[in-house]
C-alpha cells in the first residue's frame, strides 16, 4: 500500500498520500487542500476529497495546530482533550474521529519545508485518534503532503 503514496516532495506540486489502517488514502475522489495555511504560528492542514463534479465532501482530515510549529524540524504534539490550541479531525470511511477523544495521545510531525515566502509547506505525520463510537482508533501513518497555500 505504501508504494500508491505520491513521492515526498518539497515543490508545492499539490500531492498528498497516507495510510489509514494499512490502507492507501486517497484512494479515489479529487482531492482538495480547503483552508491548508500557515500564518503567525498558526498551522493548519485540511483535506478532503469530494465527490466528482461536485462540492460535497467525501473524506477528510483536518490538522490544526496554533503556536507550535515554527520552521522546519521534527514536532510531537499533545492532543488534548478540549479547547482549540490544537484540533485534529479524520472523517473517514463514514467514521468520525477527533482529538476531543483522545486525551493521551499525540501527533508525530516532520515538517520538511515551511517557506513563508513562497508559500509552500511540506511533511510527513503519524497519528492515532479515537471517535465517540469507536472502541478502536484510526491509525494514520506515512501521512505526507506537499502543498502551496493562500498568505
Amino acid at each position: 500500500e505504501e508504494d500508491k503514496l505520491p513521492p515526498l516532495t518539497t515543490e508545492g506540486k499539490q500531492t498528498f498520500g497516507c495510510l489509514m489502517n494499512g490502507k492507501a488514502w486517497p484512494d479515489r475522489y479529487d482531492i482538495d487542500f480547503g483552508s491548508s495555511g500557515y500564518a503567525n504560528g498558526v498551522f493548519e492542514l485540511y483535506l478532503r476529497t469530494q465527490y466528482p463534479n461536485s462540492t460535497a465532501i467525501y473524506e477528510e482530515i483536518s490538522i490544526y495546530v496554533d503556536h507550535k510549529i515554527f520552521g522546519p524540524g521534527h514536532y510531537v504534539i499533545p492532543v488534548q482533550e478540549s479547547g482549540y490550541s490544537h484540533n485534529f479531525i479524520v472523517d473517514y470511511n463514514n467514521k468520525w474521529y477527533n482529538s476531543y477523544f483522545t486525551p493521551n495521545g499525540y501527533v508525530v510531525m516532520d515538517i520538511i519545508r515551511l517557506d513563508t515566502i513562497n508559500h509552500v509547506m511540506s511533511g510527513m505525520f503519524d497519528l492515532s485518534l479515537y471517535g465517540p463510537f469507536e472502541s478502536n482508533p484510526i491509525n494514520v501513518t506515512k501521512g505526507r503532503f506537499d502543498c502551496k497555500y493562500l498568505p
